[in-house]
């Protein structure tokens, strides 16, 4: 990873508050109460979206008397949907101070601020006291943070005994070496990829037992192609309600993801591990 490079040289996160354009395209404008099924529509930056989100919520069984942390927030959409659906209480962590400060307004317009707590901060060095976790969620996000050793130990020292952790992250795939690495670190930020297995065995070592794992690889290569597809056919209506630099920067991203799919670049994994 190209120290220089920061999270902000991908161009999925242009314009955080863009969301507002397509919050009041929807018939919701600035200040008015939103309704989070609504919302989870579009706040969800990871693949399939809320759908995903309630996989996390079976599989780690997380109910009204949980807590749970949210790392890589983003918007905090997922933080929000799990909130709103199992009424857990929930900490969205995310770094980036614009995504959680959009997010937290989300969070209040949304009716969910007693339940979601937004807290922009550094996963490897934020420091929660004694509070501990029943459930830990990251969608897409983890691969950012350097030295996997380190994050994934921090996972298991913010959860109670027992508790349990929901990952989907992107992984090197059976052909890594087809994506040049500079190009990679910039588009993606890809500051930890690594391969399904050797994910697996860190988060063994790290003194998890694995609840369940699945390749994802072929259904994201799927979903982001019709993406692609989808949002290039979408470009006159995007490009009315933002505008066409915008739609540039997200095209290339989804573009350039697509490429790494196809080429075998890059894969997926979907997780679910408790703290033995």
């Amino acid at each position: 990873m190209n120290e220089a490079l920061n999270v902000k040289d991908m161009k999925l996160y242009a314009e955080a508050d863009s969301i507002f354009a397509d919050l009041a395209a929807r018939g919701f404008p600035a200040g008015s109460a939103l309704d989070v099924n609504v919302v989870s529509q579009i706040d969800q930056l990871h693949y399939h979206g809320a759908a995903s989100v309630h996989q996390a919520i079976d599989a780690l069984a997380i109910t009204a008397q949980a807590s749970v942390l949210e790392v890589g927030a983003g918007w905090g959409g997922p933080s929000r949907y799990i909130a709103a659906t199992a009424g857990a209480r929930v900490t969205a962590l995310e770094l980036q101070e614009d995504f959680s400060t959009v997010g937290e307004e989300l969070t209040r317009r949304c009716g969910l601020a007693a339940l979601v707590t937004h807290r922009r901060d550094d996963f490897l060095t934020v420091d929660f006291g004694d509070e501990r976790f029943d459930h830990v969620g990251s969608w897409l996000a983890l691969y950012h943070i350097p030295d996997r050793a380190r994050y994934t130990a921090k996972i298991a020292e913010l959860l109670k005994p027992g508790g349990t952790v929901f990952i989907e992250d992107l992984t090197q795939g059976t052909d890594f070496a087809a994506a040049d690495q500079g190009t990679l670190d910039r588009e993606l930020f890809a500051s930890s990829m690594v391969s399904y297995e050797t994910y697996i065995d860190g988060l063994n070592r790290a003194g998890f037992d694995i609840l369940s794992a699945h390749d994802m690889t072929d259904d994201w290569r799927a979903f982001t192609a019709a993406r692609l597809d989808a949002f290039i056919d979408n470009r006159e209506a995007f490009v009315r309600i933002h505008n066409e630099a915008l739609f540039e920067d997200k095209k290339h991203f989804y573009s350039k993801i697509v490429e790494y799919f196809t080429a075998d670049a890059i894969g997926g994994i979907r997780i679910a591990a408790q703290k033995r």
